[in-house]
């Protein structure tokens, strides 16, 4: 346990931490107040699921206080890792996610984890809300990669770019030399997939899908930025647009799509989510893309593929990820649509794992956190010589839209429309199923149902 027992719950659905010595003060949760006392009618800060639905962490600290000295305290930054270490290539949520699962496992065993980034761990999906809840870059901080490695008590290698890896001699070559393995797991993430625009103002179009690109685009909304432009209206391009346009941004979204969330939900909530959000001032240019961007006299000159023209002083895009998979391909590793994996994360190599949005099982991505963490827990058992497959479930994901919170788990793959069934709710809100043999394949809720979603995705894995 920490200091005076204090305990951490997750939220899976988003990966916010509850941790009791720091309470939830926003919310009326003062440090020191502990899970049992929260009242019933919470909710997560970031998703708005409830008290619930939050699920109790195991507790690192308990593990690594048995760890003795001799064990590396993750103060280095020097490690070269060696023949009896486990070294984990991501400082994400899945990167630290296996960490702490190795580590429950395995208090003496030496993990090394190596990050091109700075390693600072925190919650990821916070970043498309922070504007409207006033929050700057350095507040979604959680802890730094130092503290984080000292807690877990392993070593950690951040700003440390990986340039080849050697799967025959187990080997990896960074910038700052060499790190030798017996297992490793890449964590490598995923980035923003890069969209052909033409124009002299194409290199101007901000790329965001971590802390420091986020902290980028940050920095360049000075005061004269009053008109921003997104590039998508799925899951991230509405998230951004609502906290865009709720922090008083002018806000247009283009996509070629013909609603928001069209691949996501029913046409009867994303009309909705387009009304909502229009209604707050977003201009929604659907069924369009961007075709040329150029500078301006005042600002950036933007042409569409429908012939109209608008008058932007920023442009993000959300068109989707690609998994990073060309540090796996150089290697001979085995790829589709990311790095293949089985189902315990090891890639064609038994001694390489997989995890997180660069990993894909039966030619499928599971980037949300719910599933990594169940990859993370997979990975941990199968190096200490357990079982526990990862199994390949609908992940809950909830749309961080609060001018209309969304909840939906449904199954992979292209739906029609038509499949989504209306369900009679009396609360407010929309509920929609996919029913398959009279069971529940899927669902979506909007509204207040939303925050009730945790316990409709039980309902559906048992």
């Amino acid at each position: 346990m920490t200091e005076n027992n204090f305990q951490r719950w997750v939220c899976d659905a988003c990966g916010y931490i509850y941790d009791e010595a720091k309470g939830d003060p926003d919310s009326g949760l003062m440090p020191g107040t502990r899970y049992a006392d929260i009242p019933d009618d919470w909710q997560c800060p970031l998703c708005g699921l409830t008290k619930s639905d939050l699920r109790l962490l195991p507790e690192v600290a308990t593990v690594a206080a048995k760890r003795p000295a001799t064990v590396p305290s993750g103060k280095s930054g020097l490690c070269k890792g060696g023949d009896d270490y486990i070294v984990i290539v991501g400082g994400g949520i899945a990167g630290w996610s296996v960490a702490e699962a190795i580590r429950r496992r395995e208090p003496m065993r030496p993990v090394l984890l190596v990050s091109a980034c700075h390693g600072l761990v925190y919650p990821k999906p916070a970043i498309s809300m922070a504007l409207a809840m006033g929050k700057k870059p350095d507040d979604l901080v959680d802890m730094d990669a130092t503290a984080k490695a000292a807690e877990l008590g392993i070593e950690v290698r951040p700003e440390t770019r990986i340039i080849k890896l050697d799967v025959a001699r187990k080997r990896l070559t960074t910038v700052k030399g060499g790190i030798r393995y017996e297992r490793l797991i890449l964590a490598l993430g995923a980035q923003q997939r890069v969209l052909t625009v033409a124009g002299d103002a194409a290199d101007q179009i901000v790329r965001v899908n971590d802390l420091g690109s986020y902290r980028q685009l940050r920095d360049l909304m000075t005061p004269g930025v009053k008109r921003v432009t997104i590039l998508g209206a799925g899951l991230i391009g509405c998230e951004f647009a609502d906290d865009m346009s709720g922090a008083g941004y002018q806000v247009t979204v283009i996509d070629p799509a013909p609603r928001p969330l069209s691949s996501l939900v029913p046409h009867q909530i994303s009309d909705e989510l387009g009304v909502r959000l229009a209604a707050k001032g977003v201009d929604w240019k659907m069924g369009a893309t961007l075709q040329e961007l150029n500078h301006g006299e005042a600002g950036l000159h933007a042409m569409l593929s429908d012939g109209k023209v608008l008058e932007t002083d920023l442009v993000l895009s959300a068109a989707g990820l690609v998994p990073n998979t060309q540090l796996a391909e150089k290697a001979g590793l085995a790829t589709d649509i990311g790095i293949v994996v089985n189902n315990v994360m090891q890639t064609s190599r038994p001694d390489v794992y997989a995890i997180g949005d660069c990993a894909s099982l039966s030619g499928q991505v599971f980037a949300y956190i719910e599933p990594i963490r169940r990859q993370a827990e997979a990975i941990a058992a199968d190096i200490c010589g357990e079982q526990e497959r990862f199994m390949p479930l609908p992940p809950l994901v909830k749309v961080k839209t609060p001018s209309m919170p969304i909840s939906v788990c449904r199954p992979s793959g292209p739906i029609a429309d038509d499949a989504w069934v209306a369900v009679d709710d009396p609360d407010d809100g929309l509920h929609f199923e996919i029913r398959s043999d009279k069971t529940i394949a899927g669902f979506v809720l909007s509204g207040t149902l939303a925050s009730k979603a945790g316990g409709h995705y039980q309902r559906l894995r048992a």
